[in-house]
């Protein structure tokens, strides 16, 4: 029997799914990336054409470009106009940094460049206790890099928030989840990043952050939030999982 597939839509390479991924095949599920980077063209929809190929729900992954930048990136629009379709067809949905942005811009909000960038540990605060993260720490550290931020949807439920950002992530309904920092980080893929020609040159115009103190504080934080992201990545893909096989 074919096994449920998620499309996963990626922006640059070395924004994959990361820890996410041991969650989909602890439930036997299987993903599909739509490279955007690549020129791959993003699907009208997860239902129609693409229903036949067993697609259950999106995930929205991160990249450099800011959702107010369509005019640059006219993937964009397409997206959040899958975002939109999928929501519609009651599909689970999962936006991961600008995934998350692009999340909130489809539901209606504003999206905009925050006051200063977020980049490196910084602690997010849980606001909410509910199925995805009851149990959690009230506070844990947590990979950030980002410089854009977004006002929370009308209907939505604030799930983190950090101190120099009010909105780190929301659940919409009962299965949109937007989550600004990288859960989905672990040590190796911090590693890639800090190796990578695009964000050495961001960091290079950030005196204030240091490579070499993300990555001694790397290898303490990253076990302990792959433990965390394992844990509530796994709540998401069940919850998907439950809705699959309802009656």
């Amino acid at each position: 029997m074919k096994k449920a597939q998620w499309l996963v839509l990626r922006h640059v390479e070395h924004e994959h799914i990361g820890t996410l991924a041991r969650a989909l095949e602890h439930e036997g599920m299987q993903y599909r990336y739509i490279d955007v980077f690549r020129g791959e063209p993003v699907p009208e929809n997860l239902v129609g054409s693409l229903g036949s190929l067993g697609f259950l729900g999106l995930i929205v992954m991160g990249g450099p470009m800011g959702v107010y930048e369509a005019d640059r990136y006219p993937f964009l629009l397409q997206e959040q106009n899958l975002i939109r379709e999928a929501i519609q067809a009651e599909r689970p949905v999962l936006g991961i940094c600008l995934g998350a942005q692009l999340v909130a811009a489809a539901l209606g909000a504003r999206v905009y460049p925050g006051a200063q960038k977020e980049i490196g540990w910084y602690p997010v605060e849980v606001t909410a206790q509910e199925e995805l993260t009851a149990g959690l720490p009230a506070r844990f550290m947590a990979f950030h890099w980002h410089g854009d931020t977004f006002d929370l949807p009308a209907g939505a439920v604030r799930l983190f928030r950090s101190d120099l950002f009010e909105n780190q992530g929301f659940r919409w309904g009962k299965n949109v989840y937007a989550i600004q920092f990288h859960f989905e980080i672990n040590a190796e893929m911090i590693g890639e990043w800090l190796e990578d020609k695009g964000c050495c040159a961001e960091l290079a115009a950030l005196p204030d952050v240091n490579p070499e103190t993300i990555r001694q504080q790397t290898g303490q934080w990253a076990g302990p939030l792959e433990e965390l992201s394992t844990e509530v990545f796994r709540r998401f893909v069940a919850k998907a999982a439950r809705k699959m096989t309802a009656p």
